[in-house]
């Protein structure tokens, strides 16, 4: 108790320069608690943006053939087929697999038309690998509807909007999907998406593949759909793909344009790299201002130093140790720090909790949703190592100065 009223005492001597100066590693600790947050929330919002596209998902696509091979000639369009699928289904990184075939059909729900809506025919893995949210109570479609080829439909929250009034709960309705009546089992909740195809989900339309097939027994698929388990494997996958559907048609393995990849993979890792990086940009900002109020809690350690000359001078006459002298001093400093810190992490913690509640509305944000600043662990991990180092160091070069007085001429000090 009595080292800690002698910290006290000695640090609250000049008492309108060291609140000052804790006041100032508050505003400190806030500017960097602030921006890291508003990086954080950013990051993370824009990665689930992206991953609401679809995570680990690869979309496949025919190309064209650009070599001769064993009687089949070059710039010759492939066309994806069931077969295909199946291969691709059961090589080992594919965790599941969908196809799309795309049609753009008329709607007719009473005496309200929608003229070419876009529609996709999918098997249930689709809500998987999309991360398909339908509203509440309501479904996507479902092993069982794939296998009795039922006539069900899940809408678009676009497509509702259009055919429905905006309290109206059409599950159970019937539409016309070119004058062939289908059940309504679902509508699409709108969600904050990167455009991963044509059309973001919420202006989608889907309908079981198998009912697809049924109704226009189609020659070819236009898209495969896979997610896959590990992204360290993907270029591998992305090799073996195209070699069995190479095999399935005859062409040669070794043609990269036989078919086409496209994935998020990339830009999620370098949306990802650029957000650290403004973090890290931000964090320097915010630093630089609590940087300066160390110097300020420094400017404190060396007028209490120059003070307490004597007494340090008298302390070590009867026996107080370098390790003593530095301890005192640079406790010091790291209470001013931590009454600052705590001061300014109440602050930021009020000022996320305003951010949030400003209401933002627009195409953007519905696009990428509401950014919002996010105080997590990391953040507060951060910022407390910061504080720790500036207080630290703030303290270390006074007490060192203090360890370095010469009990004879201390005890004479004026």
């Amino acid at each position: 108790m009595t080292f800690i009223r002698e910290i006290a005492q000695d640090l609250f001597y000049e008492k309108t320069r060291i609140v000052l100066t804790i006041l100032a590693i508050a505003m400190g600790t806030f500017a960097i608690a602030i921006m890291l947050s508003i990086g954080e929330g950013l990051r993370l919002n824009f990665a689930r943006t992206m991953a609401n596209a679809g995570e680990k998902l690869l979309t496949i696509t025919p190309g064209v053939t650009s070599k001769n091979y064993h009687g089949m000639g070059s710039n010759e369009q492939l066309k994806l087929t069931k077969r295909d699928m199946d291969a691709v289904a059961v090589l080992p990184n594919v965790a599941g697999v969908t196809p799309q075939y795309k049609f753009n059909p008329q709607l007719r729900y009473h005496d309200r038309n929608v003229y070419h809506a876009d529609f996709y025919a999918v098997t249930p893995e689709y809500a998987k690998i999309h991360r398909a949210q339908v509203r509440p109570t309501q479904r996507f479609i479902s092993a069982f509807d794939f296998e009795q080829r039922s006539s069900v439909v899940v809408v678009g929250a676009a497509t509702a909007d259009k055919l429905f009034a905006p309290e109206q709960n059409p599950v159970g309705d019937t539409i016309y999907i070119d004058n062939h009546p289908f059940v309504i089992i679902g509508v699409m909740q709108k969600k904050p998406q990167m455009h991963f195809g044509d059309r973001p989900d919420d202006e989608l339309n889907w309908i079981p593949a198998s009912t697809y097939e049924l109704l226009n027994n189609p020659e070819q698929i236009d898209v495969i759909e896979i997610s896959y388990k590990n992204l360290e494997l993907l270029s591998q996958t992305k090799a073996a793909i195209q070699k069995v559907i190479a095999l399935n048609h005859g062409v040669d393995p070794d043609d990269p344009s036989i078919v086409k990849f496209f994935g998020l993979e990339k830009e999620q890792k370098d949306s990802n790299k650029f957000f650290i990086g403004m973090q890290i940009f931000l964090g320097i900002v915010g630093g630089l201002t609590l940087l300066i109020a160390g110097v300020g809690i420094a400017n404190v350690m060396y007028a209490s130093v120059v003070r307490a000359t004597r007494q340090i001078g008298l302390q070590m006459a009867l026996g107080a140790t370098t390790k003593h002298i530095l301890i005192h001093y640079i406790s010091e400093s790291l209470v001013a720090t931590v009454i600052g810190g705590v001061i300014g992490i109440i602050i930021t913690m009020l000022a996320v909790y305003l951010i949030r509640l400003i209401p933002m509305q627009g195409m953007l944000i519905e696009h990428i949703g509401k950014p919002e600043p996010i105080l997590s662990f990391l953040v507060f991990s951060v910022v407390i190592g910061v504080l720790g180092v500036v207080g630290f160091v703030a303290g270390l070069f006074p007490a060192l100065k203090a360890t370095k007085v010469d009990p004879a001429e201390a005890l004479v000090y004026e």
